[in-house]
């Protein structure tokens, strides 16, 4: 002991974090707390009794389910704890207790605070500075209980360097140490780093994360260290980053041939088998055929592009003439018209006719009967010299107007048979106008489908001309060639850095020092047989190893003289550690209990011993069904719960089937 003792850093007076007292209230008044528990500084025991043998059946046979981890996940959550249990816990209480909450009084790097925590998590609590009155809740509060949380972390956090995973830039946060230095029970103590069971920690990595925020809060990972592990995880993911573009510049060539050889293939319908070139004059190939097939639709388009021509020029040629038709066709309808109003004696018609065939006559043009200008038809002059006699203007000559309408009607029959003449020829016409567009309609179609067949084929042939020049050029290589220097520059770096950081891990530090000699000495004190502790914070499994063998006890023991050796050491000033620890029934973790006495008056002689008449600079919290030894139970047991009966279990009655049967609770403190 006198080792161990020794060893103990004395810089802090008082644990930065530890609970003065927890009360349990169903309603915000002091006549309704549950049950009121003391803590001191140093070892605090609560003792789930379990009954003798045969003295009591049922639920009321074991020391379990009497309260002793809801003690510890109500501690927890005077902590701020967002972890799953708790919050189950919460809500089962919130349904048991709408309106009641808890009361911690905490000190907090050497001040005191009440807080008040109510179940219902849409319910603020407060915090008040001090330790408070009895009734709590008739003070003025100095802030809500999520503010005194917050500031509670910060505290908490203010001295961890550093204060990011140095590989993945995560924040380490007061929740991630909530979880080691209260460890779920679920863990078992399985190992140094299962400090949460199934949720998880938190850590965005479960193996490598817990010891690197481990050798942050204690203070073990220096500047340097971090810098170097942060500029490793930077240069591993750069080495990963340029092994994939060179892979990318070394397989690019080959895919683009697979994908242009493969369209080559599809689009001309072309064999597996078939070279893409040929290796002979006379040989067959891909390239031979396709440019085959290129010139033969080359040819065809060309010849396409000269009946598309000849097929414009015999339209237009065809829609001039059938323009000239139809004026001719009006004419002989107007003449036809004329006559036959005349014939029937119809003045207004043939005033209304003879105007439109005066306009008709007056158009410029050409006279198919005389093949001469209609301006020199002589005809035409006649017929425009009669209608103009007329004198339509005049409506007083009325003899004039019988005169002319007299002379139409003998031409009647005449003008009919030139109307009948000039329509069918008209639609003779138009029938030639409908074939020629359904055939400048298919030849246009034909030679889109050529220009397309005809530009799919050399724009493959030229990419793959492209790719044969730039494969294996020195532009390519180089590429390649550059990416892997760059390479070869950043295994150069990262090899430099590893070996730095190597060599700063053999050079142990003071630090990692005094924690070794810590875990040894309390090894040796505990198991005085020649049994040794070692401490390797690098370990990613069991920093702190005992030299027995002996099975699951001995691994649970580790990680026990593990967690105590962190709380000695927080009296430190280089450990941002709270200096506060809650173990959940460990002797439920297979150790003996031979071994789990001997534990506990390892604990209780150090506090003793270690510092005489001062009160000791940690708190340790811990449950269990196993009777403490007997000379331990006098002041360190702060509370006994016992399963034979309601009044002494945590919460006064057991929640759920059996509620209805069981006698109410007391009301008065325990």
């Amino acid at each position: 002991m006198e080792q161990l003792i020794q060893y103990l850093p004395k810089d802090r007076q008082a644990p930065r974090l530890w609970f003065k007292q927890l009360s349990i209230f169903s309603e915000p008044d002091t006549a309704n707390i549950i049950r009121t528990v003391p803590f001191r500084r140093g070892l605090n025991v609560v003792w789930a009794k379990e009954p003798a043998a045969g003295s009591a059946v049922g639920l009321h046979a074991a020391g379990h389910g009497v309260g002793k981890t809801s003690l510890c996940l109500l501690l927890r959550y005077c902590l701020g704890d967002p972890s799953k249990a708790v919050t189950e816990l919460r809500d089962e209480l919130c349904s048991e207790f709408p309106r009641g909450g808890v009361i911690a009084v905490i000190h907090v790097e050497g001040r005191p605070f009440t807080l008040c925590r109510y179940f219902n998590p849409h319910k603020d609590g407060f915090a008040i500075d001090g330790e408070g009155a009895e009734d709590v809740w008739a003070q003025e509060a100095d802030s809500n209980d999520r503010d005194f949380l917050k500031r509670l972390a910060s505290d908490m956090m203010s001295s961890v360097s550093p204060g990011n995973i140095p590989d993945t830039g995560q924040a380490i946060e007061w929740r991630h140490i909530l979880a080691w230095i209260s460890r779920d029970q679920g863990s078992r103590f399985k190992s140094f780093f299962a400090w949460r069971e199934g949720e998880g920690s938190g850590l965005q990595r479960s193996r490598q994360d817990p010891p690197i925020v481990m050798r942050a809060v204690l203070g073990l990972m220096d500047q340097s260290e971090s810098l170097l592990m942060g500029r490793i995880a930077a240069l591993e993911h750069e080495l990963d980053q340029a092994r994939q573009k060179r892979g990318d510049l070394q397989r690019e060539p080959a895919l683009i041939r697979r994908r242009i050889e493969s369209n080559l293939r599809a689009m001309g319908s072309l064999p597996d088998d078939l070279p893409i070139r040929a290796a002979g004059l006379f040989d067959d190939s891909v390239e031979n055929r396709i440019r085959t097939a290129s010139e033969k639709v080359t040819s065809r388009l060309a010849q396409l592009e000269l009946e598309q021509e000849q097929a414009d020029q015999n339209l237009a040629e065809l829609r001039a003439d059938l323009k000239l038709r139809r004026s001719e066709s009006e004419r002989a309808v107007a003449e036809y018209d004329l006559a036959d109003a005349g014939r029937r004696g119809d003045e207004e018609a043939y005033k209304s006719v003879g105007a439109k065939l005066l306009k008709l006559r007056n158009l410029a043009g050409h006279c198919e009967e005389g093949n001469i200008p209609f301006s020199q038809c002589q005809h035409v002059q006649t017929e425009i010299s009669l209608l103009s006699l007329s004198s339509f203007q005049d409506q007083r000559d009325k003899q004039s107007l019988e005169n002319a309408m007299n002379e139409s009607s003998s031409r009647s029959v005449t003008a009919l048979v030139r109307k009948n003449e000039m329509t069918s020829k008209l639609q003779v016409l138009e029938r030639q106008e409908e074939a020629l567009k359904a055939a400048l309609n298919k030849v246009r179609m034909s030679r889109r489908t050529a220009e397309i067949e005809a530009s799919k084929w050399p724009n493959l042939l030229d990419e793959l001309t492209r790719w044969d020049g730039s494969a294996g050029s020195a532009s390519a290589q180089a590429e390649v060639d550059a990416m892997q220097a760059e390479i070869l520059r950043i295994e150069r770096e990262l090899g430099s850095a590893q070996m730095q950081l190597t060599l700063l891990h053999q050079d142990k530090s003071a630090r990692e020092k005094a924690l070794a000699s810590i875990t040894d000495a309390l090894t040796q004190t505990l198991l005085p047989d020649g049994a040794f502790g070692a401490f390797d914070p690098r370990d990613e499994d069991r920093p702190f190893r005992l030299s027995m063998r002996g099975g699951e006890a001995y691994r649970v023991l580790e990680v026990l003289l593990g967690d105590i050796a962190c709380m000695l050491d927080s009296a430190g000033s280089a450990s941002s550690l709270p200096g506060f620890v809650i173990h959940d029934c460990p002797r439920e973790a297979d150790m003996s209990i031979g071994l789990y006495e001997n534990y506990f008056s390892l604990v209780s002689s150090l506090e003793k011993e270690g510092f005489v008449g001062v009160e000791p600079p940690f708190q340790y919290i811990v449950t269990t069904t196993t009777p403490p030894p007997t000379d331990l139970r006098e002041g360190v047991v702060r509370l006994e719960l016992d399963p034979s009966s309601n009044e002494s279990l945590l919460f006064g009655r057991r929640f759920g089937v059996e509620q209805h049967s069981l006698p109410e609770h007391g009301k008065g403190r325990r």
